[in-house]
């Protein structure tokens, strides 16, 4: 029996290692870290002033932001609970989570030479969103918003906010969480008549995703479709039943069917040296005049500088380029910042049908664009000098635009997204918790007539866009973060 029994142990003991022990796939892992950071998500950690031995008068500490609650009653998911005691030589916080809904407590360690799962001794973050794209569905009396800070989609009431707003408005619903795929989002766009929502992940993730229209919290995407790495903008054509998304390096758009999913090819797509496109970001799918508008930036790079980031790119990538030809002279340019305009059936390398284009003509930066195809105007927002440009849809070549909305009574900061509905002209800012809303021949430096907030009044924005490093000025004592 003895001997029995050291020979089961043996070969249970030889089993277990001749058995492989599985790893985790790459996937697994990042399943798992996304989880981690979700539960982390919306925690802030607060250094306390000085060197004082207890809270201050009152019991909290000054920085301590008081939780807000939603319509539900639940904790709003940007609020943030933390004051500070001391025990010894550390600081204790407690940190609420509108995530996980829990309070634990943070050591914030005295000394670099602690090891393990410590905190950062203090972090640079903006709790609230940062609006980007906007879409108004005009059927329902709906606006939703992309957000690149908190990734999130919002959706409020189309006559949402007022003119004197300093509180942050409710949005009727909110997609947010690691399971929505939503990360660094740029364009977006509504259908109301399949009732879909649409919107398009720019540096990162590199796929665009769709959500059921009463779709809200940590849900699933109905489905996603894999696109070129920096897709930006989304135009769609409800008559064609298309989706044109704008590129930026590759310089291009493409176009893909409404339910085109995961590795689907596009219809088509415009591109090459003919097209002068430059970095384009927002775009706009005329269905009236059978035209599609883009706004580009001026940042040009040649197709043998285009590197190949995603399944898409490494098909389709280097169209410019015959054969193996390599050009090893080949440079980037910058640009003037410009408004082409191309045939609806464009395809390929075709030149545009008219290019707004020159000082007289004040583009700067451009990002979001819509057309008013009632009254024949194209809108841009000018994100360089903080301000929207009207043409007349058939401009052409260096010319003035007709109206510009500026100045600092019009509360545009950093505009991203604009959209042109029921003669009101919505702009969604980058540079300021806001989206402001104007009556359609709204011209100068004039007031909104609504103001949406999604923070309160006076809360400053961190600027945040897509931060891949950061570097430390000794000199200034400054800290450097490229977006």
């Amino acid at each position: 029996m003895r001997r029995r029994a050291i020979t089961a142990i043996v070969f249970v003991l030889g089993a277990c290692v001749i058995t492989p022990i599985r790893t985790p796939s790459v996937e697994d892992m990042f399943v798992a870290t996304t989880e981690a950071a979700s539960e982390a998500d919306g925690a802030m950690c607060l250094m306390p002033e000085g060197d004082g031995d207890g809270p201050p008068k009152g019991g909290h500490h000054p920085y301590s932001v008081a939780s807000d609650s939603s319509r539900t009653g639940e904790q709003h998911p940007y609020s943030v609970a933390s004051d500070f005691s001391r025990t010894g030589e550390q600081h204790l916080y407690s940190v609420a989570s509108g995530f996980s809904r829990t309070t634990e407590q943070l050591v914030i360690p005295k000394s670099s030479n602690e090891g393990g799962d410590i905190p950062p001794v203090r972090m640079v973050v903006d709790p609230y969103p940062s609006f980007n794209g906007v879409v108004v569905d005009t059927t329902n009396d709906l606006v939703m918003m992309s957000d690149t800070n908190r990734k999130s989609l919002l959706v409020y009431d189309r006559t949402a906010g007022s003119a004197t707003a300093n509180a942050a408005a409710s949005p009727r619903q909110q997609i947010m969480g690691p399971d929505t795929g939503v990360g660094f989002v740029a364009g977006v766009a509504m259908d109301p008549g399949h009732r879909e929502l649409f919107t398009v992940n720019n540096d990162v993730e590199d796929r665009l995703v769709v959500f059921d229209y009463d779709a809200r919290g940590n849900v699933k995407p109905k489905r996603l479709l894999y696109v070129p790495h920096q897709s930006w903008g989304i135009a769609f054509a409800p008559k064609r039943d298309v989706l044109a998304l704008s590129v930026q390096t590759p310089n291009m758009f493409v176009v893909f069917d409404r339910e085109a999913k995961k590795f689907d090819a596009p219809i088509r797509s415009v591109r090459g040296p003919k097209t002068q496109m430059a970095d384009p970001h927002g775009i706009y799918f005329d269905e009236t005049h059978n035209e599609v508008v883009v706004a580009n930036h001026g940042n040009f790079r040649p197709g043998e500088l285009i590197t190949s980031y995603t399944a898409y790119d490494a098909r389709e990538s280097r169209q410019e380029r015959t054969g193996n030809q390599f050009n090893e002279n080949a440079r980037g340019r910058f640009l003037l910042s410009s408004i082409t305009v191309f045939d609806g059936d464009a395809k390929g390398d075709v030149a545009p049908l008219r290019v707004i284009q020159g000082p007289l003509s004040q583009i700067d930066w451009p990002m979001g664009v819509a057309v008013d195809e009632a009254h024949n105007e194209i809108i841009v927002a000018n994100n360089g000098d903080n301000s929207v440009l009207v043409f007349p849809r058939t401009a052409n070549g260096d010319v003035a635009p007709k109206r510009v909305l500026r100045g600092p009574l019009t509360g545009i900061k950093g505009p991203m997204g604009i959209a042109i509905a029921k003669d009101e002209i919505w702009i969604a800012n980058f540079g300021d918790h806001s989206a402001v809303v104007f009556p359609r021949l709204a011209a100068g430096n004039v007031r909104p007539r609504r103001i949406v907030r999604n923070a309160p009044s006076g809360r400053e924005t961190s600027g945040f866009g897509n931060p891949y490093a950061v570097a430390y000025d000794t000199k200034r004592q400054e800290v450097l973060v490229p977006n």
